[in-house]
């Protein structure tokens, strides 16, 4: 999901030093951010501080920005290690202890997630080919969506993100354990002659899908099924085909997709969201972020 041409305009003009087009970059993305905080801040004042330093970890880092991934799951990446940054602060004691934080569920298995220089150090060998791995991971899902196998990839996602069993995605979903094999070792096969093919190597599980922590830990950091917006807004107005409605309801509640749900969440807030509210915040993150721009070549 390279950047769209629309975002691409934008950042080459914000590359630039245009201060209109970080206006807009910070416009477009500012809701569903802050929806995503949200998901895991009590605060919205937390949340938007927070938003306010993704915005300034973006330009700061536009120079080395790799548009073969979306503006959108650049930013999400940028958030979701601000947060990871925030809680092991809390868990340390600088700020206030997470018993005392309104959160429907504890944030553990973020705190334990290595930062993406961690990460790199450790596995670099896959993080030199993961472009071309995500872009065979992201065709093969475009595939299955324009071809409407949707349970395909409903039991790749169920063993990939939930890390379930082959015994307990056929229960879930009705199917014998014999067809829930069948279509992960079809899937693998598509797989390995996908990366064959892009010339990589990935030692694809050959046991269970739900074993291979990098293969789960790139499908949620790139968001490889994540739906497009306009999806999410058709899926709200009910205007879906019955197939792709049933696979958006299970992605965003079934496999509880944060990135997805907090698209959905600014998406019906737009005409109850209090546009001054949504000015304050922008003009703080622009106010704030600005002087990086004053040092974009003319």
């Amino acid at each position: 999901m390279a950047t769209d041409e629309g975002d691409a305009y934008l950042i080459d003009a914000v590359q630039r030093g245009d201060q209109d087009a970080w206006n807009d970059i910070i416009a477009r993305y500012e809701g569903r951010l802050v929806s995503f905080a949200r998901r895991r801040l009590a605060e919205r004042a937390e949340a938007e501080d927070i938003v306010q330093e993704t915005f300034l970890g973006l330009v700061r880092s536009l120079p080395n920005y790799d548009r073969r991934r979306s503006l959108e799951t650049y930013l999400f990446a940028i958030l979701r290690n601000k947060l990871i940054d925030h809680f092991r602060k809390l868990r340390q004691g600088e700020r206030q202890s997470l018993d005392q934080l309104d959160l429907n569920e504890a944030p553990s298995d973020w705190l334990d997630v290595e930062t993406p220089s961690r990460y790199l150090a450790d596995r670099e060998g896959i993080e030199a080919q993961r472009g071309v791995l995500v872009d065979v991971l992201r065709e093969w899902v475009a595939k299955c969506q324009r071809e409407h196998r949707f349970q395909d990839l409903i039991v790749v996602e169920m063993l990939v993100v939930l890390g379930l069993r082959n015994k307990e995605v056929a229960s879930d979903l009705g199917l014998g354990e014999t067809a829930v094999a069948g279509i992960k070792f079809r899937v693998l096969e598509q797989w390995r002659r996908a990366a064959e093919a892009a010339r990589i190597k990935h030692d694809w599980q050959e046991g269970d899908l739900a074993q291979d922590s990098t293969l789960a830990r790139i499908w949620q950091e790139e968001g490889i099924s994540c739906l497009k917006r306009s999806t999410l807004g058709r899926y709200l107005l009910g205007a879906l085909e019955d197939d792709w409605q049933q696979y958006v309801e299970f992605h965003v509640s079934l496999l509880a997709c944060e990135r997805c749900s907090a698209n959905l969440d600014d998406l019906r807030g737009e005409d109850e969201r209090d546009d001054a509210g949504r000015a304050s915040l922008r003009e703080r993150v622009f106010a704030s972020s600005i002087g990086f721009l004053s040092h974009r070549p003319e």
